[in-house]
Order: structure tokens, then C-alpha cells, then sequence
């Protein structure tokens, strides 16, 4: 199924790409099976012997995920090609060097699904992705840290048994975990059990809330124990709880082209509407890229669409990268490392030219 993709096509202008492939970036939203570029799909495939009927320019069909159904299948076909430590390695230095560090990306919390991997032990999975991330710091300086998702299609009791997984299998480099996949299908309330015992075990918490009501917000942070909330842009319709957020400087992790795509963040017209209204509310906005090469997007592109929708310029999306940095799972001496990399990288970004204004006329 295909269906057409409402988001409005950014124009070229030399000097706004010149600053958002300057600007720094701080990725707090990337999945890593969301991350395979078509060309690696087509590898992993012949390599294991699957057929997939489809050339690397077919394989990702951005408007039909406006459908999160057919995103999600998609996404679970790329899963099951990944398999074995080296698979993990790739897709994983791929993700942090072409798909990060070439866009500025100074550092990425990285979401793994080990249950987008049908029959891979998660020691596997770490083996690999660990072994990519070394490799990729070593050739780019790019940082990156871990964090498990739990499916919300399966039960509780699977939540649990993952996080029960990732305590037994504790490394340093993964840092928490999250809950992902459609929301509708699995609401928050269901991982409560999960979510305490990562608690328990010292791992930070976030989980995704993109279609469903404030309320759900209230849950992950009251219930669920979250430190932040990727995507929450339905937080805008509670301005009580939109109020706390602020004041409590809870991080929301946005994704305008994945979200626009999704009709999340907005109708997908382009405007980012959603986004907007959570940052004039004085919400802690960070931006990221999702699953980049499925909605057609990277972390360069993901800005340049809110520096031509809404005139954010240098100073506005500088900021919202320094969100980033207080919004990640480093420590505080980490933190501060990170956050005077990004300021000596904003200081040295040319600014675009303000956006013109419209006549009042």
C-alpha cells in the first residue's frame, strides 16, 4: 500500500543548509533498526538468503507510513535480516558515522528492539552494537550509549522478562530503556511492573507517547518513573499538565519529518505546528530523526524543515540541541564535556539570513 505523503517539500537555500550542516546535533531519538540504509537491507538480505523483491530505491515507501501499521511491518521485515554480531556491528557504525557523525552528531542514544530480532539472543545484540559503536568512536569521535525498548504489542510479563535480560547482561554503555511500537496496541499502565524493576536495577526510563492522550503523559511520569517522553506532542492539549512539564523541565524528544509523515506532530502539511506550540510553551524540546532513511530524512534534514517552516534560525535550533545535552543519560561531568563541544561547534556555525516577515497588508 502507498499513500501520498502530505509533507510539503523544502525548498533549497544555500545559506539555511550551510547552518544546519554546521550546527551541533544531539541525538536522543534514533532507533537503530530504523537506521539501515537501503543498500545494507539488500546486503543482510542476499546474506542470508531472503528474497525481498525490491530495489534499494523501492524498498522504503516514506508515504505509506503514514499508515503506522504498514511502518511497523516494514520495520519488522529490516529486524529479522539482522542477526548475527557482525550484522549489528554494521548497521551500527553506519548509524553513528554516515548517519550521525556526517551530520554533526556529537552523541547518540541509540534504541535497540530485541524483539525486532526474532530468535537473537540479546547478549548477540550487545556484542555487535557495542563492538560498531567502538569503531565508530574511534573514526569520527562520535559517542553513543544504549537503550533497550520494549515492544508494547506483547504482555507485561515479556517486559519484564527483556529487563530482566538486560540486568543480567549490564554493561555501561546501556544506560535505560523505552517503550515503543503502537501505542493504541499497548497502553502505558500495561509495563508498570517492568518499568519498577528497572528502577530498582539503577536504568533510566523513557517511552514513547505520539498518538495518544495527555493523560498517557501523566502515567510515564507518575507510574512509569520517566525521565523524559518521546514525542508527547498531544501534552499541548493539557495546559495544566503542560505546566508541570515546564516546570519539572521533563524532555520531550521530537521528530518533525517522521511525526509530520505520521500526522503526529501536526496534519501533515509541513507546518510543525506541534512543535512550535510545545517550544512557545516553554517546554524541553529536543529534535532527532527517528528512523531516518525509512521517512526519507537525517538529523541535517530534520532541522532544515523547521528552519524554513517556522524561521528558526542558528540561536533557536542551537538551543534546542543544548535541551539535548541536558536531556541525555551522561553524567554531569560527561554533560558538561558534551555541552562545550556543542557550544565550540555553535560558535564557529554561520547564521542564515532571519526569515522575511509576512506583510500585515
Amino acid at each position: 500500500m502507498t499513500l501520498t505523503v502530505h509533507s510539503t517539500p523544502t525548498p533549497a537555500d544555500p545559506a539555511i543548509d550551510a547552518m544546519v550542516a554546521a550546527l551541533p546535533k544531539v541525538s536522543l531519538h534514533c532507533h537503530l533498526i530504523g537506521s539501515v540504509a537501503p543498500g545494507t537491507v539488500l546486503d543482510l538480505a542476499r546474506k542470508h538468503g531472503v528474497q525481498l523483491g525490491r530495489s534499494a530505491e523501492e524498498l522504503y515507501e516514506h508515504g505509506s507510513y503514514e499508515d503506522l501499521g504498514e511502518f511497523l511491518r516494514v520495520l519488522d521485515v529490516v529486524g529479522s535480516l539482522i542477526r548475527d554480531p557482525d550484522d549489528f556491528a554494521r548497521v551500527t557504525y553506519e548509524s553513528l558515522t554516515a548517519g550521525g557523525a556526517a551530520h554533526g552528531v556529537l552523541h547518540r542514544e541509540v534504541h535497540l528492539s530485541p524483539p525486532g530480532h526474532p530468535g537473537v539472543p540479546y547478549p548477540t545484540i550487545l556484542e555487535g552494537v557495542l563492538a560498531g559503536a567502538r569503531d565508530a568512536e574511534a573514526d569520527t569521535g562520535i559517542q553513543a550509549r544504549f537503550l533497550v525498548g520494549i515492544c508494547r504489542e506483547r504482555s507485561g510479563a515479556a517486559a519484564v522478562e527483556l529487563v530482566e535480560q538486560v540486568v543480567a547482561h549490564r554493561v555501561d554503555e546501556v544506560l535505560g530503556i523505552g517503550l515503543d511500537y503502537a501505542e493504541v496496541n499497548g497502553p502505558p499502565g500495561r509495563f508498570v511492573e517492568a518499568y519498577r524493576l528497572a528502577a530498582r536495577s539503577g536504568l533510566r526510563r523513557t517511552a514513547h507517547s505520539e498518538s495518544g492522550p495527555p493523560d498517557h503523559v501523566r502515567v510515564l511520569l507518575d507510574e512509569l518513573g520517566c525521565s523524559r517522553v518521546d514525542h508527547g506532542y498531544h501534552v499541548v492539549d493539557d495546559p495544566e499538565l503542560t505546566a508541570r512539564c515546564v516546570e519539572e523541565r521533563v524532555p520531550f524528544t521530537c521528530t518533525p519529518v517522521s511525526s509530520d509523515i505520521g500526522r503526529y506532530s501536526g496534519s501533515g502539511d509541513g507546518s510543525h505546528r506541534r512543535i512550535a506550540e510545545m517550544v512557545d510553551a516553554g517546554l524541553l524540546v529536543t529534535i532527532d530523526s527517528d528512523d531516518p532513511p525509512m521517512f526519507g530524512t537525517d538529523p541535517t534534514h530534520d532541522h532544515r524543515v523547521l528552519a524554513h517552516a517556522l524561521g528558526w534560525r542558528r540561536d533557536r535550533l542551537a538551543d534546542l540541541t543544548r535541551n539535548a545535552v541536558e536531556a541525555c543519560w551522561l553524567d554531569d561531568t560527561d554533560k558538561a564535556a558534551l555541552l562545550a563541544r556543542v557550544e565550540a561547534q555553535v560558535a564557529v556555525t554561520p547564521d542564515a539570513p532571519p526569515a522575511p516577515q509576512e506583510d500585515p497588508a
